[in-house]
């Protein structure tokens, strides 16, 4: 437990910074945080060939031109790894070579998955906001503590016992209470000191109520991957966290959904 939280320090004090700066630094953290979890799940289901470089190449490109234009910039480097697998099948048959076909859907899926998705955090940092962008943490970590604890004190029926049999009905709803109620909190505090207006406190808290509910299916998406390869975690880049993917499984389905949020609800209501 102490590791565990120890690592979670020092990966926060490295995290207030970048959010703070954004710009440049956020894209080259995301980007080495994006390689090194795309590397973790391809490791997971065999080893890393050809055509898996291929996906890290997609993933780099993305996420160093990847700007607020999200339609723009989407299509393209989505079409962009469907493409480099189609091209590696092709390939494999000019060479009269067998080819695993399971390869070629695991680089797409993992850039799809990883790339694309957390990108929205530098997405909702550099559109949305500096402030709004703690909501995708609010919601998936703030969640994580208040699920753990709710848990421990009250859980009695299990959510989901085949893919992790430690969280409970108790833990997930207390989760997202307290993750809803801290983003609710920071709401107010940023109207308090006349950083943002009184009704994104009640945005605030849509944002953190749905997010929870979808951080916790993104935890849940990952573990069931993770049973499925008999694995206990992605990696060991944190200790006590596991791996670069296993600490963002949340953030994955958060931070898509928190810049759909925000971007239209932010642009009617307020």
């Amino acid at each position: 437990m102490f590791i565990r939280a120890m690592s979670g320090i020092i990966g926060f004090v490295v995290l207030v910074p970048l959010m703070i700066i954004g710009g440049v630094w956020l894209q080259i953290a995301l980007m080495a945080v994006v390689v090194i979890a795309m590397w973790e799940l391809y490791r997971a289901f065999g080893d890393i060939g050809a055509v898996h470089f291929l996906g890290f190449v997609a993933a780099v490109a993305y996420m160093a031109f990847i700007r607020a234009e999200v339609v723009l910039q989407v299509v393209p480097f989505v079409a962009l790894p469907i493409l480099l697998g189609v091209a590696y099948m092709a390939f494999g048959v000019f060479r009269r070579k067998a080819y695993k076909p399971s390869n070629a859907f695991m680089a797409v899926f993992g850039f799809l998955y990883i790339a694309v998705m957390l990108s929205t955090v530098l997405l909702v940092r550099e559109s949305i906001g500096a402030f709004e962008v703690w909501l995708i943490f609010i919601s998936a970590w703030g969640c994580d503590t208040g699920a753990y604890f709710s848990g421990y004190l009250f859980g009695r029926n299990k959510l989901a016992p085949t893919l992790s049999p430690k969280k409970t009905v108790e833990g997930a709803i207390g989760g997202t209470l307290v993750a809803t109620f801290l983003a609710a909190a920071y709401g107010f505090v940023l109207y308090s000191l006349d950083l943002r207006s009184f009704g994104h406190i009640l945005v605030f808290a849509l944002v953190a109520f749905v997010c929870s509910v979808a951080g916790q299916l993104g935890d849940l998406a990952a573990s069931s991957i993770k049973r499925s390869r008999d694995i206990k975690d992605f990696g060991n880049i944190m200790p006590g966290h596991g791996g670069a993917l296993d600490r963002f499984d949340s953030i994955i389905f958060v931070a898509p959904l928190a810049f759909v949020i925000l971007y239209f609800l932010g642009g009617i209501v307020l």
